[in-house]
């Protein structure tokens, strides 16, 4: 494996817990949070990249805007989840 795989997929997973850890609990999306943060991952070490963004980089990987990226991605699947229907459970005894 190469270094920058061993790098995003860590940087993913200590962003994925970070958030749900601040959000304090799991739930039913976890696994698509877990997609948005390696993608989230991806996407900010290459932005990073472009725009010259070398605040805590390790060789050509740019951590923190590798996280930023992590954390604005799984921030948006939040809010897009947010949007969706929401679902009304009944909690009364039935007669």
């Amino acid at each position: 494996m190469t270094p920058w795989l061993v790098l995003t997929a860590l940087t993913a997973a200590l962003n994925l817990f970070a958030f749900i850890w601040m959000r304090g609990r799991w739930g039913r999306g976890v696994a698509l949070l877990a997609l948005a943060s390696l993608v989230g991952t991806v996407v900010g070490n290459a932005v990073g990249d472009r725009i010259g963004f070398h605040l805590l980089s390790i060789g050509d990987f740019r951590f923190a805007a590798a996280a930023i990226g992590a954390q604005l991605a799984m921030l948006v699947v939040l809010l897009l989840g947010a949007l969706g229907p929401a679902v009304v459970e009944d909690d009364s005894p039935r007669r």
